[in-house]
């Protein structure tokens, strides 16, 4: 069983989002020097070429951040939600919030929580808003503990 870490629940979807603005800006300055280069020397029809296929490359990438985007601000609700979830069970527990270990990355219902107090399960009311913490005894647990 794998459980995850309050700061890694928080940093999930940061890192690689930024690489890929970083290689976007690159090609649009490839796409730049390229088109230029093929404006002052309309004899070299390769640097046309050149310029025609990173344009459409700076497009490929464009859309694949542009779903990616949608795809991220759904995660960072869920990814919200449940950390909402762990500092609820931090403060219902007396405990700090990196102490306490969660085995799924989004809010879902019957969460299993490691504690320094224990392991405890959430049962959530029938329309999501509360829940109640319950106290669980787990036989031989085969946990990993996944970190930033």
């Amino acid at each position: 069983m794998t459980f995850y870490t309050y700061d890694y629940l928080k940093d999930q979807n940061q890192g690689w989002q930024y690489l890929r603005f970083i290689l976007i800006a690159v090609l649009i300055v490839v796409f730049i020097g390229f088109l230029a280069y093929y404006l002052q020397h309309r004899w070299n029809v390769k640097y046309k070429d050149l310029t025609v296929i990173t344009g459409a490359i700076i497009l490929l990438f464009i859309g694949f951040q542009i779903n990616d985007l949608a795809n991220m601000h759904s995660s960072s609700e869920q990814t919200s939600a449940i950390t909402s979830t762990v500092k609820e069970v931090a403060k219902r527990l007396d405990v700090k919030p990196q102490k306490i270990y969660v085995n799924e990355t989004s809010s879902t219902d019957n969460l299993l929580f490691k504690t320094p107090k224990g392991y405890y399960r959430t049962d959530y009311n029938s329309d999501g808003s509360e829940f109640v913490l319950e106290k669980l005894t787990l036989h031989d647990p085969k946990i990993t503990i996944t970190k930033e």
